[in-house]
């Protein structure tokens, strides 16, 4: 009974702290501004952002830093050929998890913005994303990891990167499909079985993904679904105590949205083999605290 407390307790201890790249410095800040803009616009970017050019370090995003990401993985119209959308960053204090903004940006929403940030490694940040007119917003989020990069002084690991690419990629043309709540509801729900795909053959996967699908009345795609296990097992290419992490971080969000108990809940489910050993004891527990019930 000492070690099943002992390892509740860690996981409760995991669910308060706040798993981050590299630490930030309260109230550090970039100003990542489109490479493309007019001196107008970047006047108006600035406006936007509620500051002064003489407040913040100015970096700048080009259509290049954007397609390394991208090109080939998006239609070359949702692209373009120059860099617009521009990103102003502030560092909030450790659990504040990412409060993010946009303005005329019409593929990307707060919410993936938010999902992709947090697989990508990043936390704990206010972000607003501005465009001079509607725009996909891609640029946007290249502006984000160099702002974070140049803020911390160390690189974010490109497989992290890739994957919050990936995740955005894959929610976005979803959203174009079924709608943004459901597309992001899809992506999470497929993240929290992870312990479960990790030992399953595609063909399996893919039908737990088209089962997730069907739970939102949502017929996926031969290619959408695809485009899901692929994102999936790029995840599975994250160490345990990673993937526990962004689960993690992915709850802190929920919280704020007033969504915390179904999303704990997944994250125990996530992690593997300790739900393996203590689930149905810590499952009495949480009914014993939070009331049960069906939902």
């Amino acid at each position: 009974m000492k070690k099943i407390t002992a390892i509740i307790l860690s996981v409760l201890f995991a669910l308060t702290a706040c798993g981050t790249a590299f630490a930030l410095e309260e109230g550090e800040s970039r100003l990542v501004l489109g490479a493309d803009l007019t001196e107008s616009q970047r006047r108006e970017a600035i406006e936007y952002f509620g500051i002064t050019d003489e407040d913040v370090e100015i970096l700048t995003v080009t259509n290049k830093d954007e397609r390394q990401y991208f090109e080939g993985k998006l239609p070359d119209a949702k692209l373009g050929h120059v860099a617009l959308s521009s990103i102003y960053i502030v560092a909030e204090k450790e659990g504040s998890g990412l409060d993010i903004e946009t303005f005329n940006i019409n593929f990307v929403t707060p919410e993936m913005y938010r999902n992709a940030l947090i697989s990508a490694g990043i936390t704990d940040a206010t972000i607003k994303i501005w465009a001079p007119h509607a725009l996909s917003g891609t640029a946007a989020l290249t502006g984000i990891y160099k702002a974070y990069e140049d803020m911390t002084g160390r690189l974010l690991d490109d497989y992290a990167k890739d994957l919050g690419i990936e995740e955005l990629i894959a929610t976005g043309k979803l959203a174009e499909y079924i709608g943004s709540e459901e597309a992001l509801s899809i992506i999470n729900d497929v993240k929290k079985i992870l312990d479960e795909t990790r030992g399953m053959s595609d063909a399996d996967v893919l039908d737990k993904i088209n089962s997730i699908a069907d739970d939102y009345d949502a017929e996926l795609t031969e290619d959408q679904a695809k485009q899901i296990l692929r994102l999936a097992r790029m995840f599975e290419g994250l160490s345990a105590e990673e993937i526990q992490q962004r689960l993690v971080n992915m709850a802190k969000a929920a919280q704020k949205a007033n969504s915390f108990k179904e999303t704990v809940k997944g994250i125990i489910k996530s992690i593997g083999d300790f739900i393996k050993i203590v689930g149905d004891f810590f499952a009495d527990v949480w009914n014993r605290w939070f009331g049960g019930g069906e939902e």
